[in-house]
């Protein structure tokens, strides 16, 4: 998996956690296509007039009351060089309150502990094991302690705008801009859809300096359900190459 497309999951879903802000502690919470959670205690109903500030604010006070997390995502892909478009999709899990992550398509699964990285690609036969944090490792995720560590970092080198109002599958979202400090940055500019409902990212989009865009969208999420601890224990077939990289 590339960078980029860990840059736009997890930026989307974490990226703007990590303030003392007090969150709703955490009950099992299932939030469906239409975001029937509802909105959260004490918040606006949605057609406030907001701000970027607002919006992250209310993004924070989402997730500082989760513990464990589920979704499933789409991610497609329009190669300009190419003129290629491709779409994939999977299943995300992440423990926050243990620093665990998992990450499974069709064709790779990611496990993290905070501290090291399982990457297994079927197609090679290989189970690549890296320091979670090595830059350029086999995975390309640049991924760092653990996750909110990693979109804490990426976070920090964008500046936030609330653009506007734009709905997503007929829910009402904000649409923030983040746009890099640095004008080299490998994606100079992110646009991500907050559902003004329950404070969740639906849509994520972003184009690369070759002007490739990937857009990802997010469903299903499952909030602070009891995930088995296996689902975060690397396991292959038999056969398969473990290649240790630490």
């Amino acid at each position: 998996m590339a960078a980029h497309l860990w840059a736009g999951l997890l930026t989307g879903l974490m990226a703007l956690q990590g303030v003392g802000v007090s969150g709703n502690a955490g009950q099992p919470e299932t939030v469906g296509p239409r975001g029937d959670a509802g909105p959260l205690q004490g918040l606006a109903a949605p057609g406030e007039i907001h701000t970027a500030e607002s919006v992250t604010g209310k993004m924070r006070q989402r997730l500082d009351g989760i513990r464990s997390l589920a979704a499933r995502y789409t991610v497609t892909t329009f190669a300009a060089v190419l003129e290629s478009r491709s779409e994939t999709g999977g299943n995300l899990y992440i423990q926050r309150d243990r620093n665990l992550l998992r990450l499974e398509e069709a064709g790779q699964t990611i496990v993290s502990d905070g501290e090291t990285l399982w990457t297994y690609v079927p197609g090679n036969r290989q189970i690549i094991i890296s320091p979670a944090g090595q830059e350029g490792s086999e995975s390309g995720t640049g991924l760092t302690g653990r996750p909110d560590d990693f979109l804490f970092t990426y976070s920090n080198r964008y500046l936030y705008e609330l653009e506007s109002r734009e709905p997503v599958d007929g829910m009402p979202c904000a649409l923030l801009r983040l746009t890099a400090v640095e004008p080299a940055d490998d994606l100079p500019e992110l646009r991500i859809w907050v559902d003004e409902e329950n404070w969740l990212t639906r849509k994520v989009t972003y184009k690369d300096d070759m002007g490739s865009e990937t857009i990802l969208r997010f469903t299903d999420y499952r909030l602070n359900e009891k995930l088995a601890p296996g689902l975060f224990e690397m396991k292959a077939p038999e056969g398969v190459e473990w290649v240790d990289l630490r």
